[in-house]
């Protein structure tokens, strides 16, 4: 099967570790897979281990970057076709399906929608309907936003997100290579710096947290600066640190006694999948696909309250009993639900139930 997986960048997010996974799987099945992005970190690494890569303008929503993209994608189904098209989210499900337009044969576009401000589920109805054979939700919930939206049942399908097996470090080699003390408590937030992952309301709970655990703030973006100041401006730099974009997951986790996650509105974040997988206990709130989770793996708290924020990561922090249970459920729940073996085999069934039968091949 020939694959072109589209998506607005490869670096830290967790749809980039989630297009990652999906096209090393789907080569190592023998698939003959292409990533395009804006490029990134993952890009790069795909690209060194002899995965094809391809560069579009998908970062930018401007006009002149997606008539860029549309160009740049037709050119290479044009010159390697494929059976096919993978897009994650809807700026690269249109650029997709506008790149592969005329085309015979066709491939088949498949979308797969992450999750989305409430506002922006109408608009990304209408215009799936044009675009998609089939629109993929990452969670129950993302899909029964799509429905109420008006996308209708028979274009969709639930594929849940999933994380791979990460190294296992032990935590005191971890907490060495960070620079942790090795008996101090840890918590740790990897998420993009953006308002709907509300670090702010993070901040706003840590003074209330007991204990003197230390949060870290792994990851990048727009709110970056202005987390920065408020850490310096409330004093709070012995408690607080930004982490930047980090690519050592695995030891970040390991050192961690637990993983929070504040935001207003979740699909199904792959950090929390990677910390069931890793064994660590996870503080979010009750939103989108996380409420499906087992309340034995995970602290739910209500969205938007920093009391009840710093009140769940109290609950954990404070009962080391609590904290192993949910290690032992959390790893069990990830082995059962979240293996990306498990979720890239669904996604290849969907892909055949198109009627794709070639054979596989690879080329020089």
């Amino acid at each position: 099967m020939r694959t072109l997986i589209v998506v607005a960048e490869l670096g830290s997010g967790g749809a980039e570790t989630m297009v990652d996974t999906l096209a090393r799987q789907l080569t190592d099945a023998g698939d003959l897979v292409t990533v395009a992005s804006n490029g990134g970190w993952r890009a790069d690494r795909l690209a060194e281990d002899g995965i094809a890569t391809l560069e579009v303008p998908l970062r930018s929503a401007s006009p002149v970057s997606l008539l860029r993209a549309v160009l740049r994608l037709r050119r290479e189904v044009r010159r390697r076709p494929v059976d096919v098209v993978h897009a994650h989210n809807v700026r690269a499900a249109l650029a997709a399906r506008l790149g592969t337009f005329g085309l015979r044969p066709r491939p088949r576009l498949v979308c797969t929608v992450h999750g989305l401000a409430d506002a922006h589920y109408g608009p990304a109805a209408r215009l799936l309907r044009r675009c998609a054979d089939v629109v993929v939700a990452v969670s129950a919930d993302v899909l029964d936003r799509l429905r109420a939206a008006g996308l209708d049942e028979g274009r969709l399908r639930v594929v849940e997100n999933a994380a791979p097996v990460l190294p296992a470090p032990d935590r005191a080699g971890a907490r060495r290579r960070i620079g942790l003390a090795p008996d101090r408590e840890v918590v740790l937030c990897l998420a993009r710096l953006a308002p709907p992952k509300r670090h702010d309301l993070l901040l706003d709970a840590w003074p209330e947290v007991p204990g003197g655990a230390l949060l870290l703030l792994a990851g990048d973006g727009p709110e970056r600066g202005s987390l920065a100041r408020r850490v310096r401006a409330e004093g709070l730099t012995d408690r607080v640190s930004l982490l930047g974009d980090r690519r050592d997951v695995a030891d970040l986790l390991a050192a961690s006694d637990a993983l929070v996650l504040a935001s207003d509105r979740e699909g199904l974040p792959v950090s929390v999948l990677e910390a069931f997988s890793a064994g660590v206990p996870v503080v979010a709130s009750a939103v989108g696909g996380l409420r499906t989770l087992d309340p034995g793996a995970v602290e739910l708290v209500a969205p938007g309250s920093a009391h009840e924020l710093a009140r769940g990561l109290a609950r954990v922090l404070g009962d080391p009993a609590r904290r192993d249970a949910m290690r032992v459920a959390s790893r069990a729940v990830w082995e059962r639900r979240f293996t990306s073996i498990a979720m890239v085999a669904a996604y290849r069934d969907l892909y055949l139930a198109f009627g794709i039968r070639r054979p596989s091949r690879h080329v020089g």
